[in-house]
């Protein structure tokens, strides 16, 4: 009986939830076939669901699309009707400028402005009110009534001058001139600001095709900081928008000749310095860095400084052609003197790993490297990561010496001791790897599929694809012998034995034509070429993969190598983005889209693709 109760209890309450997961349900899919229909420009259909859906909801986003819809089924009197009737229960702003659109777009222009004036005149003086009347005038792109509405708020709130807004208003009407002025008074009076103001401007700038807002930027800030030579803010202005239009060596002499006159832009150069190394523009990065070394009174960080100058010269030293990277033991002497000043510390853990690599993998003196990281390991004070990050150094230096066993060992030791975060994972591909060069395949491809499911993108994407290697080439082939060679050749690469390792790979589709390992093999020639600077031969290779293996899992890696070559280093731009556009319609899921859009877009200056109606238009708003 007691069992019985129970479960007519349990009907009783589930039917009412039940029912109202299933009216919530319904709603939803009605709202999408609305949405549909309205997409199709199917509006008597969508007119009559978004009635209903706003009649039972009650919700403001559904009477929108509704007189929408009427407005474009041109059924005028009906849409100011509704407004009406609404506007009778609630007195809301939104609403009156919708009826004012709605007169405009019957043609009765005059009812229009009467109605938009009337709303501006009845302003009160509330920040959040005018704001969001502005808003509204700016998302059915009345912009000249969203400015007086901005223009009328200064007036009746002093204090509150509404730059930002004004600001937005200005540059979509492509009236820059008012526009800097707003951005300009705006960091004048907030300092802080200018990363907004810039973030806004910027956003502008890729649709700038006539060059006039560029003009206008450099123009105004030069006026701004001829008036007013004390804000520094302008000069900041000034240096960004060198940097943004790539001329760094300008950008560069102006952040100097401000510090020199304010001391107070060492860190800004800093940082500048570390964009230009990472843009590979080292030799700017340099001379900032160097005047940094040189500044009266030294800066409060000039640690970094040091750190910076040598991670610099490194990134121009691995980046150049072997037959011009000049004298290695300057640069040797550069990491000894930095080591010298920070001490082998907790904090110059990266200067030390940095340098036993080069030693090792450049210079090819694995006995200095060990010495290096042994003294770095000999500090009890470093904490764990640390630690294995040296230990990771030593252990990738092991591999590249020949001593296998070791690496293994010690691959094994740091994995352990960083159980549960992301240097584990990073260890067990590298484990991993070595397993698969020295022909312990099935035990690599194990930990290859483990580390699939890594957080990291990078270290799951990269296991990914050699477990893929494995799967395609060796446990569905009956001999096991290409693969193997395959792995050889890969450590051989790791060793910097390119030559070994080319005709290793030559040797395979000798041996077994027609493998299905030859898109690899080509993928693998051109990166050693690219690596070995010889861009036109690698830009050959990476065609020839995109040509006889456009079906291939690396023919988007193929293109995307490719248009990258192209664009920084053989300056082709119209082929780089012509193959960006490739990515995007060839290969839509590819790993590389969003970075190939990017890269398309800012070339081209082609805008996001959305769809634009007066709902649906991006809304604008400044709190």
């Amino acid at each position: 009986m007691k069992n019985i109760l129970i479960i007519i209890l349990l009907f009783v309450f589930t039917i009412p939830v039940t029912a109202q997961q299933n009216n919530e349900q319904q709603q939803l899919s009605k709202s999408q076939l609305a949405s549909r229909y309205y997409r199709d420009k199917e509006y008597e259909k969508a007119r009559d669901l978004y009635l209903e859906l706003y009649e039972q909801n009650n919700v403001s986003h559904y009477f929108n699309y509704y007189i929408n819809c009427l407005v474009n089924l041109e059924e005028y009197d009906e849409a100011i009707k509704d407004l009406e009737k609404e506007l009778r229960k609630t007195n809301n702003v939104n609403l009156e400028i919708t009826l004012g659109y709605v007169y405009k777009e019957m043609g009765n222009i005059e009812k229009s402005d009467e109605t938009y004036t009337d709303i501006i005149n009845d302003l009160k003086p509330n920040r959040g009110t005018i704001i969001s009347v502005g808003n509204s005038f700016f998302n059915r792109r009345e912009f000249e009534y969203a400015e007086k509405t901005y223009l009328k708020g200064r007036e009746i709130m002093p204090g509150e001058d509404f730059h930002n807004n004004l600001a937005s208003v200005y540059g979509y009407q492509r009236n820059y001139d008012k526009m800097m002025n707003e951005y300009l008074s705006l960091i004048q009076k907030d300092e802080k600001q200018i990363n907004r103001a810039q973030a806004r401007i910027k956003s502008l700038l890729r649709y700038d095709f006539d060059n006039s807002l560029r003009e206008t930027l450099k123009s105004e800030i030069i006026k701004a900081i001829q008036a007013n030579p004390d804000i520094t803010a302008y000069n900041r202005m000034l240096i960004w928008f060198f940097t943004i239009e790539e001329n760094y060596e300008q950008a560069l002499r102006n952040a100097i000749a401000l510090d020199r006159r304010t001391k107070s832009e060492a860190g800004n150069i800093l940082n500048f310095a570390r964009g230009a190394a990472q843009n590979q523009l080292y030799d700017v990065a340099l001379e900032g860095l160097d005047y940094l070394k040189q500044r009266t009174p030294q800066p409060n960080l000039i640690n970094e400084v040091e750190l910076a100058i040598v991670h610099t010269r490194y990134l121009k030293y691995i980046n150049t052609p072997p037959s011009e990277r000049g004298n290695e033991q300057e640069l040797t002497s550069n990491f000894e003197s930095a080591l010298e000043i920070m001490g082998y510390t907790q904090q110059s853990v990266e200067l030390i790993k940095t340098y036993a690599h080069f030693l090792a993998f450049y210079l090819d003196n694995s006995e200095k490297a060990y010495k290096v990281l042994d003294k770095g390991l000999s500090n009890g004070r470093l904490n764990n990561t640390s630690r294995s990050v040296l230990q990771t150094e030593m252990a990738d230096i092991y591999v590249y010496d020949a001593k296998l066993w070791e690496a293994t060992l010690l691959y094994a030791r740091i994995i352990e001791a960083n159980k549960g975060n992301s240097l584990a994972d990073d260890v067990m591909l590298k484990r991993a790897r070595l397993s698969f060069y020295i022909g312990d395949i099935e035990w690599a491809k194990a930990q290859l599929d483990v580390l699939k499911a890594s957080t990291s993108k990078f270290i799951a994407n990269d296991a990914m694809d050699l477990s893929l290697l494995i799967t395609s080439n060796y446990e569905m082939d009956t001999i096991a012998e290409p693969v193997q060679m395959y792995a050889r050749a890969e450590l051989a690469i790791y060793r910097n034995n390119d030559e070994k390792a080319l005709v290793t790979f030559d040797s395979i589709p000798e041996l077994f034509p027609n493998h299905s390992l030859n898109d690899r093999i080509l993928m693998r020639k051109a990166e050693i070429s690219e690596k070995n600077f010889n861009f036109e031969k690698s830009a050959e290779l990476y065609q020839q993969v995109t040509n006889k293996y456009a079906y291939s899992t690396l023919a988007d890696d193929a293109v995307y190598k490719l248009a990258r070559l192209y664009e920084d280093k053989l300056n082709e731009k119209k082929k780089a983005g012509n193959l960006y556009k490739k990515i995007l319609l060839e290969y839509p899921n590819s790993i590389f889209v969003a970075d190939a859009r990017s890269r398309y877009r800012s070339m081209t200056g082609e805008p996001e693709e959305q769809e634009m109606t007066p709902y649906e238009t991006p809304e604008f708003s400044v709190e």
